[in-house]
């Protein structure tokens, strides 16, 4: 019997092995039972058995002891559990094969075997050379790993303890995330009675979700980033979340009268049709730059209802997690405590390219390539982002210099 893809040996099949030695049994048949390959179960026994000094040798019975080879040790069974004449034999060594300390012999193998890395000098070498280049230019160990398949043959756990064992030229500081997040805040919720979130609360939001038609709705995350106390300009990021595309458009000043520019901008741009399927349902926080829903909701041109806005509860912005863990790759490119007073739209759209290039291990792809194939190059175009090369995306500060 040849049972291909068979896993390791467990402790089961070696107790069960043990007590058909002592039954026995034959090779075929134990095999048979515990599913593994005869030439497996024999290797097991041969590799696993404990020889044992035999008492008897030596003394003055050792006339009696059979100068043949025994056919007991040398062929299966290769060892004295079953055998009717261990009580009087006067072989020098007797071997027998105990599960506990077969398996026991097995994870010490398995652990040494798992110890280290085999990675070669020149591979080391080409390696750090990848690692080096990418980490420069702000890049995950991930990214790095699924844009350079070809060139990189380790997994992503290997890299990472290669990079902990100082083993490689990059340091666990060079990584991304390397300082633990200080722990969240948490606030008591408290209740807003204001008139204009009255049905465009977050258990509407919930609602609306479930009720929807379509199984899978395009959701929004709208939001804004803002730089050190006493800048003018802020920027509005806009997050889909089923791609995780994030558009950002740099404000004049933090106000609904800006959000409100962008908004009708986007339907003029976009067209009602293509605005309607990604904005039908947008989640923002209570700012007050995002008070006027309804410039949002409506259509510029006819005042008729194209799409819903929702908040958040207050203090709540994980029910908005999206977009909050996208900005963590837009602050690699412009840090806390940046002035964006002087940022231009034109550099923002390239700090949009090179974050929705980035390889996002939970969708397999980039938001750009996911994007494409799900609302099409026609959207892509009119807000004037572009796919850049996997090699070439950069998340740092120098890329809006």
């Amino acid at each position: 019997m040849n049972v291909k893809g068979s896993k390791h040996m467990s402790y089961e099949n070696r107790v069960y092995i043990e007590q058909a030695l002592r039954l026995g049994m034959k090779c075929k048949d134990i095999a048979k039972n515990i599913e593994m390959d005869e030439r497996t179960v024999s290797k097991e026994i041969q590799k696993r058995r404990n020889k044992v000094k035999n008492g008897k040798y030596g003394t003055e019975n050792y006339q009696k002891m059979d100068k043949e080879p025994c056919k007991t040790i040398n062929k299966f069974p290769f060892v004295c559990n079953g055998c009717k004449r261990k009580t009087f034999c006067f072989k020098e060594f007797k071997y027998f094969y105990d599960a506990k300390l077969a398996q026991d012999n097995y994870e010490i193998i398995l652990k040494d075997t798992r110890i280290g890395l085999d990675i070669s000098l020149e591979n080391k070498e080409v390696l750090d050379s990848i690692l080096k280049n990418g980490t420069d230019k702000g890049q995950s160990i991930n990214h790095i790993i699924e844009t350079n398949r070809d060139s990189i043959s380790y997994s992503k756990s290997s890299i990472y303890r290669l990079v902990h064992s100082n083993k490689t030229t990059i340091q666990k500081m060079d990584l991304r995330r390397a300082v633990r997040l200080k722990p969240r805040k948490h606030y008591v919720q408290k209740d807003d009675n204001k008139e204009i979130r009255i049905g465009r609360r977050y258990n509407d939001f919930l609602k609306a979700v479930s009720i929807s038609d379509n199984p899978f709705p395009i959701i929004t995350e709208m939001d804004t980033v803002e730089g050190p106390k006493g800048n003018r300009k802020c920027i509005l990021t806009i997050h889909i979340t089923n791609t995780h595309f994030m558009l950002m458009f740099l404000l004049e000043s933090k106000s609904k009268e800006e959000v409100s520019r962008v908004f009708i901008q986007l339907q003029s741009t976009l067209g009602l049709k293509l605005y309607k399927k990604l904005f039908h349902t947008i989640l923002t926080d209570r700012g007050t730059e995002f008070c006027n829903p309804l410039s949002i909701e409506l259509d510029a041109n006819t005042g008729e209802k194209i799409s819903s806005v929702y908040f958040c509860n207050s203090y709540c912005s994980y029910q908005k997690g999206a977009i909050e863990e996208n900005h963590t790759l837009l602050r690699y490119i412009i840090p806390k405590g940046t002035n964006i007073d002087n940022l231009t739209q034109d550099k923002l759209d390239l700090a949009m390219s090179h974050i929705n290039s980035y390889y996002r291990e939970s969708l397999d792809s980039t938001p750009y390539e996911l994007t494409r194939s799900l609302i099409g190059n026609s959207f892509l175009e009119k807000i004037k982002t572009r796919l850049i090369p996997h090699n070439l995306v950069n998340l740092k500060p120098g890329l809006i210099k």
